[in-house]
């Protein structure tokens, strides 16, 4: 039986989208509820709400262009990571905590987007030599 990598990254997500909060619940109930399993909370909650953030966006049927439908993600995920970096306590003032996240949070999502942006190209690829070989 032939498993491709994207049933296994799929099944990996899936894993971890059902053990990290599984993990998390016995951590607090074995060494009670502290700010290592805050801060990892609140980041599953943030990354649950990115994900949510892109199948709205990206994988639902709206009218957005492309180009607007990536400008609402992007402000979105940021507040998403401005609001979480708040919660959690990583700075003082709100405006001190967006300067100092903005330069790494505008680094990730280009790397992101360009990973994305790279599978999709290859499997558009895929999808026009499989149409011409048919």
């Amino acid at each position: 039986m032939k498993i491709n990598s994207s049933a296994l990254i799929q099944s990996a997500l899936t894993g971890m989208g059902i053990g990290f909060p599984v993990t998390l619940v016995c951590m607090a109930s074995i060494g009670g509820f502290n700010g290592v399993i805050q801060e990892f909370a609140v980041w599953m909650v943030a990354s649950a709400l990115f994900g949510i953030l892109s199948g709205v966006l990206f994988y639902s049927k709206h009218d957005l262009a492309f180009p607007a439908a990536l400008g609402l993600h992007l402000v979105g995920c940021f507040a998403v990571t401005v609001i979480a970096c708040a919660i959690i306590g990583y700075g003082n003032d709100l405006l001190e905590l967006i300067i100092s996240i903005l330069p790494g949070f505008l680094t990730i999502y280009a790397v992101i987007y360009g990973v994305c942006f790279a599978i999709m190209k290859h499997h558009e690829k895929q999808i026009n030599e499989a149409l011409r070989n048919n």
